[in-house]
């Protein structure tokens, strides 16, 4: 069993996942849900350099136990995620030892394919989306987090999940050095949320169709959900995963 890492996203915390990590425990899989620096901390950072490297540390004290691993990344968690698979796959074994495990795949669930030499805002048609940077380096959400993260949820639990959100730093999604398209070096297996109200679908599908263009090997799943499944539709994300986890596996 390849060992997991959940890497959140933008504006949340590993509690997202509290849902969906006990059934992979369950099933004697190794689970890891850091809290990165890109968000939660004292002061905003100046780069995803620090996420980054907190996640490819993980990645080496799993790889060098010989376990392999999976990163199953969330949104902006994708930028970070496929970032910090470099050096630790079959295609470029760099920063692996002798005899060590590696990263064998990615999972993607609404999450950004990130690019080389290009930021978030690179990415994206800065006129459409639903953030802008403050003057105190904190990223200002300027819609209704309900519409955006959490609007198959019940009103109850949007109150709940909307308290928890943390402050992001904006100097993360303008960072265009510290981000590597990891996608392509490793099988990954998207599932597209079809009613994202971050991420539209019609984003999701162009990020994975440009990324197979750029040869990228990619299968694709499909639930019936907002942006954060794991919350409002927990066992089909579950689901989800295991079937992805199985392709991975299975290649």
């Amino acid at each position: 069993m390849p060992s997991l890492i959940f890497v959140h996203g933008a504006w949340h915390s590993p509690e997202y996942w509290s849902k969906v990590i006990p059934a992979f425990k369950q099933q004697g899989y190794r689970c890891f849900a850091p809290q990165l620096d890109f968000c939660g901390t004292a002061q905003p950072v100046d780069s995803l350099a620090s996420s980054v490297n907190q996640i490819q540390t993980l990645i080496a004290e799993e790889t060098i136990l010989g376990n392999d691993v999976v990163l199953i990344n969330h949104s902006f968690g994708g930028s970070a995620g496929c970032t910090s698979v470099k050096g630790f796959t079959q295609k470029d074994p760099s920063r692996l030892t002798p005899n060590s495990g590696k990263v064998i795949g990615i999972i993607q669930l609404c999450a950004f394919m990130p690019r080389s030499d290009l930021s978030l805002y690179d990415m994206v048609d800065i006129t459409r989306v639903f953030h802008h940077s403050g003057p105190d380096g904190w990223e200002i959400i300027d819609q209704d987090p309900e519409a955006l993260f959490y609007n198959d949820l019940p009103p109850e639990d949007v109150q709940f999940w909307k308290s928890r959100l943390l402050k992001h730093s904006s100097a993360t999604f303008k960072d265009a050095v510290n981000v590597y398209p990891g996608w392509a070096d490793v099988p990954v297996s998207y599932i597209f949320c079809k009613k994202d109200g971050a991420i539209p679908l019609q984003i999701q599908e162009a990020m994975v169709e440009g990324a197979k263009e750029a040869g990228a090997s990619i299968t694709t799943k499909s639930l019936d959900t907002g942006h954060s499944p794991f919350l409002s539709k927990t066992e089909e994300t579950i689901g989800a995963i295991v079937e992805s986890l199985n392709t991975l596996q299975g290649q």
